[in-house]
């Protein structure tokens, strides 16, 4: 199938050459040979992706008792980077299973157009051609590259009753509102679909606004013996504490939002100012303090804490990305 796709019938023909092969494809025969192919790919593509419908409905009834109401996260792929590529790849994934559940692929490129508009003919006989082309035509959309992933997302939500019988009720994004702003206006069910945030891009959030911060005030940044700048390090690290925290408490909000608030005082304690009343108690606490403190031993601070002026524009970043609203 690789070989077909990629290479073509010009290649093929060249390997064929190559190992001294006494035959050579020829278009009718490649056409045919592309197209039994694809009918035996569809086929094996439709059958996994009912397979892991199955699979998602049997976890979803066992943890939220429901078969019929799935949670699906969705993301799309381009043949080429930025906005002007004319293929895309739109997939479903199932919130338990996590497999492929549906997909759609979107093209705003026909070969066969293309030929047929360069070939010197007669209108009539290009008209009549396009008639019986039409329900073969390989463009299946109409307009920007970005807007595919939001058609495709659409066409697998309606389509999702009358495939499989289920509905998706609830909708893992990827940051990109546009596409939930078109499901709300094509409303295929009789229910409000809710739309999740993607944990990784909220995670994202933390670090680029952080960066931000450092690119607008250069003295945030830079060196110091006493203090905690905004450098790279710190940024990677309050990202990188701000994901565990709600990694480690996914099913208690209220305990998501004190471990944010624990790593930000945590990393703002010093010996003259500990502040660690947030942070997990006992011996197997991450936080050294606890630990020290849950053997009764006492603890120097081995780190410098955040700069003051670090931590007062950290404290409008942490209290947008700690809102409960968001960790709901």
């Amino acid at each position: 199938m690789w070989c077909f796709v990629h290479i073509g019938i010009n290649g093929i023909n060249l390997f064929c050459g190559l190992m001294d092969l006494a035959s050579k494809f020829y278009h009718q025969t490649f056409a045919g040979c592309f197209t039994n192919l694809w009918t035996a790919a569809e086929s094996v593509c439709k059958f996994s992706m009912q397979g892991a419908v199955e699979e998602e409905k049997k976890q979803t009834l066992e943890k939220e008792n429901s078969d019929t109401n799935l949670t699906v996260s969705g993301d799309g792929t381009w043949r080429k980077r930025g906005h002007t590529s004319r293929f895309g790849v739109v997939t479903l994934a199932g919130k338990y299973c996590k497999k492929i559940i549906d997909s759609g692929v979107k093209s705003t490129y026909c070969h066969s157009c293309v030929f047929w508009k360069k070939k010197d003919s007669d209108p009539e006989a290009y008209e009549e051609w396009l008639s019986l082309h039409e329900d073969d035509c390989d463009i299946n959309h109409k307009g920007s590259a970005s807007k595919m992933e939001v058609d495709s997302v659409k066409d697998m939500f309606g389509r999702s009753i009358s495939e499989y019988g289920v509905k998706y009720w609830r909708y893992i994004g990827d940051g990109d509102s546009a596409t939930y702003k078109g499901l709300l206006n094509l409303n295929p069910y009789d229910i409000l679909i809710e739309k999740l945030e993607c944990y990784l891009h909220v995670k994202k959030r933390m670090g680029s606004r952080c960066r931000s911060l450092k690119k607008a005030n250069k003295s945030l940044g830079g060196k110091s013996k006493t203090t905690l700048k905004l450098t790279v390090n710190l940024i990677n690290k309050l990202q990188k504490y701000y994901g565990l925290a709600i990694m480690r408490h996914q099913d208690n909000v209220d305990e998501m939002h004190k471990a944010i608030w624990a790593t930000f005082h945590h990393l703002s304690s010093s010996d003259k100012n500990p502040n660690h009343a947030s942070c997990p108690e006992g011996a197997e606490s991450w936080c050294a303090y606890r630990r020290a403190e849950a053997e009764g031993l006492n603890f120097k601070h081995d780190y410098l804490p955040l700069d003051p002026k670090v931590q007062e524009v950290l404290i409008p970043i942490y209290k947008d990305l700690s809102r409960r609203e968001l960790l709901d």
